[in-house]
């Protein structure tokens, strides 16, 4: 296979493999939990695993969990359960299973607490997702306005919005995180809310610059001189023409928000700490790789650099060739 196939089959690949990490971070408690997706008690009928999306599932009946009443159910009984695709859970421990390698019954093996490793990656793509996509959107959001704004108004609106880029590009990533984590301690909202305050300043600067350049065009003179408003200019016109720069930053700043909820939480701070997280799995590993313990280490890294490399060459994607990558007006 030559270059010029391998790179529409990589760039597939990598669109296939975000999609797949999107909809598994969504969605963790339907494709990886210790209770069922449907369950008939009594005759009565219940979605524990939907609910866990949202709040705190409703234990088993009595004083049983979910499994061990499933296996006391008659064979001709009217109630049933129906488990989620893997049927474990990422706080489900068993205590037959500590340090267990990779097998048949847990694909990727147990952790030393008995907990499934596979059920704790598909719940850490939910931390990625929960934590990196909602900061991604709100500093893209702002810093695409603010970037629009400055480079369409000009004079004081880009004097204004070039001095607060260069305040923020000021703070360091890693130092900033880590004074926020420490002061915000598990909050995750605040953690969002202090990557998206990082992110925002790629988002204005290559907005920005875009917009210098294509508001000296022909067709936006045009469009002032039929009286066409600024607002309808700015969002019709100039904005359609630099989703694609958009696109790209967006994707390198999620690999962004990736190494840095994994960052933190391999360091034990921060809100990734508290549920199953890529980082939190790795410091795990870490300490125990000197026992042999090799999958505690392994499936969490090749987790986090598969979604990091998939991240940039989905902006390579979007970027384009550069032979085509002209303006199209």
């Amino acid at each position: 296979m030559n270059a010029a196939t391998a790179r529409p089959l990589r760039k597939r690949f990598s669109a296939w493999l975000a999609m797949l990490v999107l909809v598994v971070g969504l969605f963790a408690p339907l494709v990886a939990n210790e209770v069922p997706l449907l369950a008939r008690v009594n005759g009565a009928w219940s979605f524990p695993a939907f609910v866990d999306l949202v709040g705190t599932p409703s234990p088993g009946p009595g004083d049983q969990s979910w499994k061990q009443w499933q296996t006391t159910l008659p064979a001709d009984s009217p109630d049933f359960v129906l488990m989620p695709p893997w049927p474990f859970g990422p706080g489900e421990t068993n205590a037959a299973c500590f340090r267990q390698r990779p097998s048949a019954a847990h694909w990727l093996g147990c952790d030393d607490t008995g907990r499934d490793v596979l059920a704790r990656l598909v719940h850490g793509a939910g931390a990625v997702v929960w934590l990196g996509l909602p900061a991604v959107l709100i500093g893209g959001l702002l810093g695409t306005l603010l970037g629009a704004w400055a480079g369409y108004r000009g004079r004081y609106v880009d004097t204004l919005v070039s001095r607060l880029i260069e305040l923020f590009v000021c703070f360091p990533t890693l130092l900033f995180l880590l004074f926020a984590a420490a002061f915000f301690g598990d909050s995750r909202l605040g953690l969002v809310l202090v990557m998206a305050s990082l992110f925002w300043t790629s988002f204005a600067r290559i907005v920005r610059g875009a917009i210098l350049s294509l508001r000296e065009r022909d067709f936006v003179h045009v469009a002032r001189g039929l009286g066409v408003s600024e607002w309808r200019i700015l969002t019709r016109h100039l904005l359609p023409q630099v989703w694609s720069q958009v696109g790209v930053t967006a994707a390198f700043c999620m690999a962004s928000a990736i190494v840095a909820e994994s960052t933190l939480s391999f360091l034990g701070i921060g809100p990734g700490d508290a549920v199953s997280s890529w980082g939190a799995m790795l410091r795990q590993g870490a300490e125990h790789a000197v026992v042999g313990a090799w999958h505690l280490w392994l499936w969490p890294t090749l987790a986090i650099v598969m979604v990091v490399v998939c991240c940039h060459v989905l902006a390579d994607r979007l970027r384009g060739d550069p032979e085509s990558s002209d303006v199209v007006i």
